[in-house]
C-alpha cells in the first residue's frame, strides 16, 4: 500500500485585508488527506465517500504552492498591488477641493455640500469591495474578480472624462469607486495567500497599504496644478493614462488563490494520469462547494451581526471611521487652509499633502521597528497575545492624534507662518497610519476566521463614514472657523482614544464573552480531532 505522510499547515489569517486567506495543508505526496482548512468541511478518512476520491494538495516544496513562489515573483506581485491601490486610491480625491472651481464653472454647480459629492459617492462605492467582490473572490479566485473590475474601473474613468453633465459625472465616480475597490479588498487576500510567516506578511501587507495613505495625498497636486494648466477633463485623461500602463500588470498576474490552483492541479491530474485504484482527483474546495447566493448570503448577514453584537467591531469601528472622515475632512481643510488663510495656488496647496504622505511613511518604519518589540510583549502575556501585539501602537497614535489636529487648528492664522500648521501634518500622518494598521490588525487577529466578516464590517462602516461625515465640513469651517472646527475634531478623537485602551485593559474578557470566539474556540477544536483522527487511521495503514 502506498505510504502517505500528512503535515499540519495552520492557516494564516489576513492582518490588512477585508478579504481572508484560503490555504490548504500540504502533503509529500498527491494521495493525500488535506487538513487544517478552516474554510472546507473534509470527511474523515473512515467516511464512505472518501473511498470515491482522492484529496490532492500541495507537497511541501510544490512550485505551484504560493508560499514556495520565489521571492522576485512575489515582489512582482507586491508592485502590482501597490500600484493598483494608488489607482483605486487616488481616485477618492482627484475631485477635491483643488478641482471643484472647475467643476463648478462648467457644471454651474453652486459651493457647498456639493463641492463634496464627488469624493464622497466614490467612497460609498467602496463599500462594495469588502461585502461582494472580497466573497466573489473566494469563490472564483483572486484574478478574474482584480482583472473585471479594474478593466470596469478604467472605462469608468474614461466615462468620467467625457461626462457632459454634473449628475453624470457624479454617476461616473459611483461607478469608479465602485470598481475600484476590489483591489483594496482582494489584494490583501493576495498578499495574505503569497507569505506564510506571520512577521514577514505583516510586513508585506504593511507595504502595500501605503498606497492606501499615499495614493489620497498625491491626487490632489495633480488635480491642482493639471487642472489649472490645462483644465479638469485632463485630470481624468492623465489618471486613465495611468490606469491602462497599470492595467498591463493585472492581466499578467498569476492565481494566487489556494483553493482555486488545488482545483485545477486536479483537473490537470485527471487528464494526465488515471489512479490504479479508479478514484479520482479532487480539491479540498469541491468537497463543500457553496453557491454564490449561499456565500454571498452569509457574507452580507455576518457582517451585520458583528457589527450589531461584538463590542469589539463595534468600538474599532467606530473609531476607524472616524478618524478615516477626518481624513477627508483634513482635504478639504487643507484648502481653506493654505487658499483661503495663506493664499496659496490650488497646485501649490495640493504640495502641502506629500506632507501628511512624509507621516505616513515614517509611520510604517515604526510599525517596522516595532515588530519585535510588540511580539516580546505578546509572548509574555499569552492570554491577551492578540492586545499586545497589536495595540500598543494605537495607544501611542491616538495621543498624537489628537494633538495634531489642534497643532493645524489653533496655528492656522495669517500671523502665524504657513510653515507652522504644515509641520503638524507629520505628526498627523504618523499617528494616522499606526492607528490604522494597529486597529486593523488588532480586529483581524481577534476573530480568526471570521476576521473576513469582521473587516468587511469595518470596511463598509469606514466609506460610509468617510462618504458622509465630509458633507459638513463647508457647513462647518462656515459656522466654527479653522480653529474651532479643528478643536471639535480633536475632541472628538480624544473620546475615541480611549478605545485601544480598554482593550488592552479589557479585550480578553470582552472576547472571552463573545460567541464569534466561542464558535472559533469550537472550530478549532474540530480541526484538531480531525487532525488527530487522520493521523491515527494513517497509522493504523
Amino acid at each position: 500500500m502506498e505510504k502517505t505522510e500528512v503535515e499540519e499547515k495552520v492557516t494564516p489569517f489576513p492582518v490588512v485585508s477585508s478579504a481572508s486567506s484560503i490555504s490548504s495543508s500540504a502533503a509529500s505526496s498527491h494521495d493525500t488527506i488535506s487538513l487544517a482548512s478552516s474554510n472546507h468541511d473534509i470527511p474523515s478518512p473512515s467516511s464512505p465517500d472518501q473511498q470515491d476520491y482522492a484529496v490532492v494538495s500541495f507537497s511541501p516544496d510544490d512550485p505551484e504552492n504560493p508560499y514556495n513562489w520565489p521571492m522576485k515573483k512575489k515582489s512582482l506581485l507586491l508592485l502590482c498591488a501597490t500600484l493598483t491601490c494608488l489607482n483605486s486610491t487616488m481616485g477618492s480625491t482627484i475631485a477635491s477641493a483643488n478641482l471643484f472651481p472647475l467643476l463648478s464653472a462648467e457644471f454651474n454647480v453652486p459651493a457647498g455640500p456639493q463641492s463634496v459629492l464627488p469624493a464622497s459617492l466614490y467612497l460609498i462605492g467602496f463599500c462594495f469591495g469588502p461585502i461582494i467582490f472580497a466573497p466573489l473572490s473566494e469563490n472564483y479566485g483572486r484574478k478574474p474578480i482584480l482583472v473585471t473590475g479594474f478593466l470596469l474601473f478604467v472605462a469608468s474613468t474614461a466615462g468620467a472624462s467625457v461626462a457632459p453633465s454634473w449628475w453624470s459625472f457624479l454617476l461616473m465616480r459611483f461607478l469608479c469607486g465602485t470598481f475600484g475597490s476590489p483591489p483594496l479588498s482582494v489584494f490583501g487576500g493576495v498578499i495574505a495567500d503569497c507569505f506564510r510567516d506571520e512577521v514577514q506578511r505583516g510586513r508585506m501587507l504593511m507595504v502595500w497599504s501605503a498606497a492606501t495613505f499615499i495614493g489620497p495625498l498625491g491626487a490632489p497636486v495633480l488635480g491642482g496644478f493639471v487642472g489649472g494648466v490645462l483644465g479638469w477633463r485632463w485630470v481624468f485623461w492623465i489618471a486613465l493614462i495611468f490606469a491602462g500602463v497599470t492595467l498591463a500588470s493585472v492581466l499578467i498576474i498569476p492565481e494566487t488563490l489556494a483553493a482555486k490552483i488545488l482545483k485545477r492541479k486536479a483537473e490537470r491530474l485527471n487528464k494526465e494520469e488515471s489512479r490504479e485504484d479508479g478514484k479520482r482527483w479532487v480539491a479540498p474546495a469541491e468537497l463543500s462547494q457553496k453557491s454564490v447566493f449561499a456565500t454571498l448570503k452569509t457574507t452580507l448577514l455576518r457582517p451585520l451581526e458583528l457589527l450589531c453584537g461584538e463590542m469589539v467591531v463595534i468600538l474599532t469601528s467606530l473609531y476607524i471611521g472616524f478618524i478615516y472622515s477626518v481624513f477627508y475632512m483634513m482635504v478639504q481643510m487643507y484648502y481653506a487652509i493654505f487658499v483661503g488663510v495663506y493664499g496659496f495656488s490650488p497646485g501649490v496647496s495640493g504640495l502641502m499633502f506629500t506632507i501628511i504622505g512624509l507621516g505616513t511613511i515614517i509611520g510604517c518604519f515604526i510599525c517596522w521597528w516595532c515588530d519585535p518589540i510588540t511580539l516580546r510583549l505578546s509572548a509574555k502575556h499569552p492570554t491577551k497575545r492578540a492586545e499586545y501585539l497589536r495595540l500598543p501602537l494605537a495607544c501611542i497614535g491616538g495621543p498624537f492624534f489628537v494633538i495634531s489636529i489642534l497643532w493645524i487648528g489653533l496655528s492656522a492664522r495669517p500671523d502665524v507662518h504657513w510653515a507652522v500648521p504644515l509641520v503638524a501634518t507629520v505628526p498627523y500622518g504618523i499617528a494616522y497610519n499606526i492607528m490604522w494598521v494597529a486597529m486593523i490588525n488588532y480586529v483581524a487577529d481577534a476573530y480568526g476566521i471570521y476576521s473576513a466578516s469582521a473587516l468587511a464590517a469595518l470596511g463598509t462602516t469606514r466609506s460610509i463614514a468617510g462618504a458622509l461625515l465630509p458633507l459638513a465640513i463647508e457647513d462647518m469651517l462656515a459656522a466654527l472657523g479653522i480653529a474651532k472646527s479643528c478643536a471639535l475634531l480633536a475632541g472628538i478623537s480624544a473620546v475615541l482614544a480611549a478605545v485601544p485602551f480598554c482593550f488592552v485593559a479589557y479585550g480578553d474578557k470582552i472576547r472571552a464573552a463573545s460567541k464569534f470566539s466561542a464558535a472559533l474556540k469550537t472550530e478549532r477544536q474540530r480541526e484538531e480531532a480531525t487532525i488527530a483522527r487522520t493521523t491515527s487511521h494513517i497509522s493504523a495503514v
